[in-house]
């Protein structure tokens, strides 16, 4: 574990109420406890007992593991959290996993309106299949939602556009993209919507 997380490593940490989420640093690790900076109007957020989430980027993708608070020193303003080596999971060679993802949103063109829909999704962005070609220079604003009817809105940069033909002869075009302006709190719940996906296909 200590190859993997090291001082000053920048983290996210989702504690219970995804509102005190946060990006942070580790300040230590010593065998089965991090201790992690923190925010005081973060503070509350981190009681003793309670579980939270920890994000990081690695050499060979993203690691991501859950652990709960052991101690919270107000002064210093710094977390302790336990961890169990056994629960982390380092995920394959690449920093986002893409997820198959079949929902209709919508796409906003300057005053124009289209319904598309997706095809994959990831925290970086997302493949689509839509009616028109997009263009790669420019950003176009989409609103979506994962599991629950909060909307995520931000805006989509095609980087490539695959025109189809399909059964029924009608033409679509397939685009690959990422997002822009992409709120942390959004790209959290795209995290960790993309994590509990990846492991329920991996138990079934």
């Amino acid at each position: 574990m200590k190859k993997l997380l090291k001082k000053n490593q920048k983290i996210c940490v989702v504690p219970k109420d995804i509102k005190g989420s946060m990006s942070s640093k580790i300040i230590k690790t010593d065998r089965d406890i991090i201790e992690f900076e923190v925010n005081e109007k973060d503070l509350p957020y981190y009681s003793k007992g309670e579980p939270i989430e920890i994000f990081t980027v690695v050499d060979d993708g993203m690691l991501y593991f859950k652990t709960k608070v052991e101690k919270t020193d107000e002064n210093q303003k710094v977390v302790s959290a336990s961890f169990d080596k056994k629960t982390y999971d380092l995920l394959q060679r690449r920093e986002y996993t893409r997820i198959d993802f079949e929902k209709e949103f919508t796409l906003k063109d300057g005053e124009n309106e289209y319904i598309c829909s997706t095809i994959d999704i990831s925290a970086g962005g997302m493949k689509i299949l839509a009616d028109i070609p997009l263009s790669p220079e420019k950003d176009y604003l989409i609103e979506f939602s994962l599991e629950s009817n909060i909307p995520i809105e931000c805006f989509f940069r095609p980087i490539r556009v695959d025109e189809v033909h399909l059964k029924n002869k009608a033409v679509k075009n397939i685009i690959s993209g990422r997002f822009i302006a992409l709120k942390n709190i959004d790209k959290i719940a795209i995290v960790q919507f993309c994590f509990k996906k990846q492991s329920e296909n991996t138990n079934k």
